[in-house]
């Protein structure tokens, strides 16, 4: 981001487009093929490890035994001896291990040698793939932190390293290290360093224990401000977080890695606070891997254009659909593995970018060509309807039926629901596969779900009054009518169908959660001419995405700001009124000799009482028949009703 972060080829030299150079930087040595080579003979050197035969093994051993004693400047009191252990007689093969007499002794590390080849390396690290180690130095209270790390510094030149996090707890001293080659020299130092005391340096691998505890609290904020602030640059609205871990401001007290999901979003958090409007983002350098939380960056930065994340440890081309709703410009993604799947396929490379960021114009510091569009005028998605009805006069019957309906649905007393159904009335309900609607999964008649035809012709309910019935135990509500969608599809003079959508909210519940339903209405003209009910519905609820919810509880809190939205809602509160009058009356209106006897059938089948006693019931409960069934209920766990009534 050359322009943007005032580096020169940030990431390495990007050479694509050049037919004499290669994207991805190869070393064009040619390697030797093994061909014997004619001429006069010349001396060469070689690094090649010397192979001796048995005889030559044995005779050359006491000239080992003393290049290893002149690499040894402990103590002359120790004792060496080279151990020789044969593994194979037949091939004549040795193994030769030269080992140490003294307690925690440092040597270098000899590996297994095969006929008489020598190798003297270091050992290597046992945790190889992760981000940090820690480094320990036993005994290091004793020494400044400066000269622990000039000492370090000297010895493992020309490699160098930051120490983060330098404590000293207890005798012992620990720092960590991003890097495994760094990690691996520093503790190859181990006692080859002699301190200003005379003792040596002792250098430990401290155990994987996770990633070091980092509290984030105000103290590490305004720290991370300071450090923000010296990175972001005015003229060009950028900021560069390469290699934010190390950064001077912060590597003495905290191990601020990226890669840790918590410390990413708290970055992102106050960059967001402060540099709203933020053009462009290194981001590179960070050992960034899942990238998944980077999705953020579209709703918090509405602007940026450039983008660096290159030098992390990106795979696969798939983990970009996650920031693939940013309109980039320019995109630097070299130096992550997954570059090198596309080594020798740069055209792919470019056209998988490019399917996730279309408006993308550089990449990895090479100007792509233009994109190829056509021009062609965007049109508008036309605005979404409420309501669709072709019949102005079934909208007017449907208005007026499901406001009266609702209402009632919505009272503490859903009995005089018994007037909106049909004697034949037929019911069913589903539900979505949600844990957060087990309260209704003992009515859910998905017919995909449940295979038991005795069951599926239980949950189907027929009759205006166990339709009733199971509608008074759903949890109470309140529907919010200004969610609702409403479709007239059929309308004749015989029957209509309406399906309306919503939201409605639980009382019962202290939480009062918000569902949403969908309710497929056919209404029929009553059989005296006089208004219409229901001859079939069903009824399907639905958990709502959290996004959603959020919107919802938003508009349901929102204030009223405005005069125009005062007096919709003084309207919508005259015709609420005007339907509640309606709905009174149909509460309180007693029902038809025909529902009183169907009502007493069915409680006499509940029950197993007589119709008299039955009838008895209903009319000491002022046809209430949730009050009458539960004061059959209570009077019968007492013993109080006689066994006259039982008598058929």
């Amino acid at each position: 981001m050359s322009r943007k972060f005032n580096e020169s080829k940030m990431g390495g030299e990007n050479i694509r487009g050049n037919e004499n150079k290669s994207y991805f930087r190869r070393n064009n040595i040619r390697r030797n093929n093994g061909e014997s080579n004619i001429g006069p003979i010349k001396h060469c050197i070689s690094f090649k490890n010397e192979r001796f035969n048995n005889r030559e093994m044995s005779r050359k051993l006491p000239l080992v035994n003393s290049i290893k004693n002149s690499f040894l400047t402990d103590s002359n009191r120790d004792t060496r001896r080279v151990i020789i252990s044969p593994r194979d007689r037949d091939q004549g093969d040795r193994a030769w291990q030269i080992t140490s007499q003294r307690r925690n002794h440092s040597m270098p590390f000899y590996k297994n040698l095969k006929k008489g080849q020598l190798d003297f390396t270091s050992r290597p690290l046992s945790v190889i793939n992760s981000n940090y180690y820690r480094i320990i130095i036993p005994y290091g209270y004793k020494y400044e932190k400066d000269d622990v790390i000039r000492s370090l510094v000297n010895f493992i030149a020309p490699q160098i390293f930051v120490p983060i996090m330098y404590k000293v707890i207890g005798k012992e001293a620990s720092f960590y290290v991003d890097d495994y080659k760094k990690a691996n020299a520093l503790i190859n130092c181990d006692r080859k360093i002699t301190m200003i005391d005379g003792f040596k340096l002792q250098i430990r691998l401290g155990q994987h224990k996770g990633f070091p505890v980092c509290e984030i609290d105000d103290k590490l904020k305004e720290r991370l401000k300071q450090a923000m602030e010296k990175r972001y640059i005015r003229e060009t609205n950028a900021l560069d977080l390469s290699k934010f871990h190390l950064d001077p401001d912060l590597v003495s007290d905290y191990f601020c890695a990226l890669f840790h999901p918590d410390i990413l979003m708290t970055v992102l958090d106050i960059v967001a606070e402060y540099i709203p409007n933020l053009e462009a983002l290194n981001l590179e350098d960070n050992k960034l891997q899942n990238i998944e939380r980077l999705s953020v960056l579209r709703d918090k930065f509405l602007k940026l254009k450039i983008f660096y994340i290159g030098k992390n440890k990106i795979r696969d081309i798939q983990q970009l659909d996650s920031i693939k709703n940013l309109e980039l410009s320019e995109l630097k993604l070299t130096g992550n593995p997954v570059c090198n799947k596309y080594k020798f396929q740069q055209s792919d490379y470019i056209s998988d970018v490019r399917k996730r960021f279309p408006k993308l114009m550089h990449l990895d510091g090479v100007e792509l060509p233009r994109p190829i569009v056509f021009d062609i005028d965007e049109t508008k998605i036309p605005p979404s309807q409420r309501m669709f009805v072709t019949d102005v006069a079934a909208r007017e019957i449907a208005g007026v039926f499901l406001q009266q309906y609702f209402m009632i649905f919505d009272s503490e007393n859903r009995q005089a629901l018994l007037n909106a159904y049909d004697k034949d009335a037929s019911f069913s309900m589903t539900i979505t596969d949600s844990y957060k609607l087990n309260g209704y999964f003992m009515k859910n008649r998905n017919l995909l779900k449940i295979n038991d035809t005795n069951k599926r012709h239980k949950l189907l309910k027929q009759g205006r009054l166990p339709v009733v019935s199971l509608l008074s135990e759903m949890p109470r509500t309140r529907h919010l009518l200004n969610t609702f969608t409403m479709d007239i599809s059929l309308v004749t003079q015989a029957m209509m169908f309406i399906t309306l959508t919503g939201y409605f909210q639980e009382l019962n519940n202290r939480d009062e959660p918000i569902r949403h339903f969908n309710r497929t209405f056919m209404i029929v003209p009553k059989d005296d001419g006089f208004g219409y009910c229901i001859r079939n519905e069903q009824l399907h609820i639905s958990q709502p995405p959290e996004a959603q919810l959020k919107q919802l509880r938003q508009h349901l809190n929102q204030p009223l700001n405005d005069q125009q939205t005062q007096e919709t809602l003084a309207m919508e509160v005259a015709e609420v009124a005007e339907v509640g009058e309606v709905a009174e009356v149909a509460m309180t209106m007693e029902p038809t000799e025909e529902i009183k006897q169907q009502m007493t059938v069915t409680l006499s089948q509940q029950s197993t009482m007589n119709l008299e006693w039955s009838l008895k019931c209903l009319r000491e409960t002022e046809w209430n028949y949730e009050n009458a069934l539960s004061a059959f209920q209570e009077l019968y766990k007492c013993g109080q009703i006689p066994l006259e009534a039982f008598t058929k």
